[in-house]
């Protein structure tokens, strides 16, 4: 039976398709733990939307496409342990979105698109020790959270996206041993989830992040 990618190679709307069932296989191999097949699965997509992003570099939802599907490989390849491949599918998505953002400063998704690379690759900087490199990663991500939060300080997700990025640059100066740093964007995040926790006090997901603010401060002493 020829599977449904090779039986038009064409039709581009039939290779998109395809790909995106790909992706979404692979999103339920990865609930169910199979972490391999699920790499099979989102490589495989990624080739497709590959051949379309090439194909028209101008098509900009083929081109976050391709981002996604970066970034999907990047996730699995994490969590196998294989650090270098994740960097390389993490920085490719990264690629990709820096130019999205850039042609069109004004799409506040796009950004935060940028951001997210910007933080996973700044994760996987960190696991291998480049704390420098994450610090640059993390600060960047720092940058556009906090432009998108000024832009609109009643968007509730990204008031915590820029709390994300406050914890993520105080682990890396905790492990540089500058404390007083580690400590005032520790604060910053903390002072942003007391605030989200008073509007809407019902809500768990906030309270566990403010909690975790006020643990860290706590743990990092005087």
């Amino acid at each position: 039976m020829v599977p449904i990618r090779d039986r038009d190679p064409s039709n581009a709307d039939l290779q998109r398709f395809t790909s995106v069932t790909l992706s979404k296989v692979g999103d339920v191999q990865v609930a169910q733990g199979d972490l391999a097949g699920a790499l099979k699965s989102y490589s495989d997509s990624l080739a497709i939307i590959e051949r379309l992003a090439t194909s028209d570099p101008g098509n900009a939802g083929w081109q976050r496409d391709l981002s996604v599907s970066y970034e999907k490989v990047g996730n699995v390849q994490v969590a196998l342990g294989n650090l270098a491949s994740a960097l390389k599918s993490y920085s490719d998505s990264l690629a990709i979105r820096g130019r999205l953002a850039t042609s069109d400063p004004g799409n506040a998704g796009w950004q935060r698109d940028l951001s997210v690379s910007n933080d996973n690759v700044g994760d996987v900087q960190v696991a291998q020790g480049d704390l420098a490199g994450a610090l640059k990663s993390y600060s960047d991500s720092l940058v556009i959270r906090d432009r998108l939060a000024k832009s609109d300080p009643g968007n509730a997700g990204w008031q915590r996206d820029l709390t994300v990025s406050y914890a993520k640059l105080a682990k890396v100066h905790r492990q540089f041993g500058d404390k007083p740093k580690a400590r005032g964007f520790l604060r910053q995040g903390q002072e942003i989830m007391a605030r989200l926790t008073k509007l809407t006090p019902d809500n768990a997901v906030w309270k566990k992040d403010l909690a975790r603010f006020d643990g860290q401060i706590k743990e990092l002493g005087p």
